[in-house]
């Protein structure tokens, strides 16, 4: 089963994110757009700052007793409102089973490289998709030798 977790990998070119100076409207807008329950959050220099969670994005409007996008939510950066890193980044160069740990509990793993930058995402979809193949290919294997 050696898989190098690039393969599995969706460049930053493709995936969805915002920036740490993105409003909680810009957050929610984008996020309701693609129909995501969580983004990644990159500074000005593209390293990995964190999650926003549709969750973050809830507890603010209850917090602030408005489900207005306009007036505060135009007004708080999303950095504001984010829970402390829900989904750690791994690095380029992770072990696989490492990047199983990781999916097991969120939908997806943020992939920096060697300086902390961001350089994808690595979807729970894929790598469940990848570890069928495998079980299909063993259980395959196994009603030949039988």
């Amino acid at each position: 089963m050696a898989a190098n977790i690039l393969s599995f990998l969706i460049p930053k070119s493709l995936a969805v994110y915002i920036g740490s100076d993105s409003t909680v409207r810009q957050a929610l807008e984008k996020m309701a757009y693609h129909r995501y329950t969580a983004i990644p959050v990159l500074d000005g220099d593209g390293r990995y700052v964190g999650t926003v969670t549709t969750d973050d994005i809830f507890k603010f409007f209850i917090e602030s007793g408005s489900f207005n996008k306009q007036g505060p939510a135009e007004e708080t950066s999303v950095t504001a409102i984010m829970k402390p890193n829900p989904a750690r980044p791994i690095s380029h160069e992770t072990s696989m089973h490492t990047l199983i740990e990781q999916v097991k509990e969120h939908n997806f793993v943020p992939v920096v490289d060697d300086r902390g930058c961001f350089i994808g995402i690595i979807l729970r979809r894929d790598v469940l998709n990848f570890l069928l193949r495998f079980y299909n290919d063993n259980e395959d294997d196994q009603g030949d030798t039988q």
